[in-house]
């Protein structure tokens, strides 16, 4: 990308999997002081390259106990599909929504507090997208080894307990 370099990368990379760094160790890390880390993380969220600062947290601490993958085969494809999509995308449940090729056209991730809850969200899915819609495929995701550049579940309890203290 022009106007990103290796430091720029490196800053990207750190912050992807440690949000909360200072800005002093960032700079310790990449090799630049915290006033030019400040001055590139000002550029690359200008850039796009940022879209926002956010923490990784269980979902079960805000009462959602159901994650589930939607699967979407359209029939067709259209601005009003798009337009249809994007109001999917913007409810409350959606953690993640991506348009793809291959055998389904969009991939919607999302958290429920119950199969009840995911049933309607999935009964909303036909009703939204109607005739465009040629079939909705949907699986429970019941373990994570690694989730936002994150280890978690089993994954991260093995690493953290295999540890010397």
């Amino acid at each position: 990308m022009a106007g990103v370099d290796e430091k720029d990368r490196k800053i990207l990379r750190i912050l992807r999997e440690e949000g909360r760094i200072t800005l002093t160790e960032l700079g310790k890390r990449v090799g630049i002081t915290a006033a030019s880390v400040k001055n590139r993380l000002e550029k690359l969220e200008e850039m796009g390259a940022i879209h926002g600062y956010s923490a990784v947290v269980d979902p079960s601490f805000l009462g959602n106990y159901v994650k589930v993958m939607f699967l979407l085969r359209l029939r067709f494809e259209s601005p009003t599909v798009d337009s249809l999509i994007s109001k999917l995308a913007r409810r409350e449940c959606v953690e993640s929504l991506y348009r793809t090729s291959g055998r389904t056209q969009a991939v919607i991730i999302a958290e429920f507090h119950d199969m009840g809850e995911m049933k309607e969200f999935a009964s909303l899915i036909k009703r939204t997208l109607g005739t465009a819609l040629d079939y909705v495929e949907w699986g429970v995701i019941y373990d994570s080894a690694k989730e936002h550049w994150i280890e978690t579940g089993r994954n991260r309890k093995n690493r953290t307990m295999g540890r010397k203290q």
